[in-house]
């Protein structure tokens, strides 16, 4: 609606997308490929390797974790709260994960170029970003839920 954009919120997302996802993107996608690569997975097999690794061992928990941490810290939560956000928001938020990063994923992992993967990744994630955002709304505080 008629609400003017959230600029802090806005800023919360930039700072975590850039400085904080992207980074550590780069050293995850760099692994994905040096596994495959060190085990000798298959061209066949290597799209699924990557995608379960990802989704089911670690990246998915992790990434999301740290987003809805990180968000919580930036909105001025304490330790306890961020890690009570975490718990609370991360099952629905890895359902969602899977029902939206396995397709872009396997496509991702099948058709694109290795050197061009996070890329994909990157640009992709400026949407689930904004799903988590929607999805995930800053508390309000209480002052404005006073009015």
């Amino acid at each position: 609606g008629d609400e003017p954009m959230d600029q802090a919120r806005l800023g919360r997302a930039v700072v975590f997308g850039s400085l904080i996802h992207a980074p550590l993107a780069h050293v995850h996608y760099e692994f994905l490929e040096s596994f495959v690569c060190r085990f000798k997975i298959s061209t066949t097999s290597a799209p699924f390797v990557k995608l379960f690794m990802e989704q089911f061992v670690y990246w998915g928990y992790f990434s999301n974790s740290l987003y809805h941490f990180c968000m919580a810290k930036m909105e001025g939560f304490s330790v306890e709260d961020s890690i009570a956000r975490v718990s609370d928001r991360l099952w629905p938020t890895m359902k969602a994960q899977w029902a939206f990063w396995i397709p872009v994923q396997f496509l991702n992992f099948k058709f694109v170029p290795v050197r061009h993967q996070l890329n994909v990744v990157l640009l992709t994630s400026v949407v689930w970003t904004a799903c988590l955002s929607l999805a995930f709304p800053p508390a309000k505080s209480e002052a404005a839920t006073d009015d």
